[in-house]
């Protein structure tokens, strides 16, 4: 999944697979949200983090394994041999945590997904009906961005969240499609929307700076007073 990705996705983006690391540390100029609001939080390890390595630094990178900072993680992907029934839930519970970590006001989310090879369940309508319980029991009352965008079980069913009604008071609206004779349904849909994300007005105009560094509390604190240099202006 992986190669398949880093063969269609533009160069700067790299599927890789690791961990996402969201220090308690500054963003932008002087955005201390974080350092006010939250500890140090990482994700689980996940399968695949497709992540923008032009415009934004890596933590540790190790071949094919990395530590990001959440501001250039353009997609996650949790990639299953076979999907079982009690794994669903966890699988969704985990990609809403990595999604939750890279939240920024007013710029869209990650794209999540769970993508699997086969299912236990034979039926296709009841795997539908266990996934679409699994995404309601893991996302109610949650944002809309940040829900599982689709989960797929190739050669089989797509079931995927529409932007058409945008989480409006009705909900966030999932649908599934049959991919038994359209079995590349799940690999478009996974570029198109990756691409998606990344072309979107709210990160392709907007390039913040991430919270790569972390410093203690007081590490400036006692610093020595040196004076001032003038300058033209900002």
């Amino acid at each position: 999944m992986r190669t398949f990705l880093n063969k269609h996705l533009p160069a700067n983006l790299r599927a890789v697979s690791g961990f996402i690391l969201c220090p308690a540390t500054k963003t932008g100029v002087q955005d201390t949200a974080r350092v006010t609001e939250y500890p140090d939080r990482h994700s689980s390890q996940l399968d695949i983090i497709v992540y923008d390595m032009d415009d934004y630094p890596v933590f540790e990178q190790f071949e094919e394994f990395c530590i990001v900072p959440p501001e250039g993680v353009i997609g996650v992907i949790s990639v299953k041999k076979t999907l079982y029934d009690q794994a669903i839930a966890d699988e969704i519970a985990a990609l809403k945590g990595a999604a939750d970590l890279c939240r920024a006001s007013g710029r869209r989310g990650p794209f999540t997904a769970l993508m699997a090879f086969a299912a236990k369940e034979a039926s296709d309508t009841k795997l539908n009906e266990r996934i679409f319980t699994a995404i309601r029991d893991v996302h109610a009352g949650a944002a809309f961005d940040p829900m599982v965008n689709e989960v797929s079980v190739l050669s089989r069913t797509c079931v995927f969240k529409t932007r058409i009604d945008n989480g409006g008071d009705a909900g966030a609206r999932y649908i599934a499609v049959d991919c038994r004779t359209e079995t590349h349904i799940p690999l478009q849909r996974l570029l198109q929307s990756l691409m998606s994300v990344y072309y979107d007005p709210t990160r392709m105009d907007e390039k913040r700076r991430p919270g790569f560094a972390s410093f203690r509390q007081r590490t400036f604190a006692d610093a020595s007073e040196l004076g001032y240099v003038p300058h033209s202006g900002m």
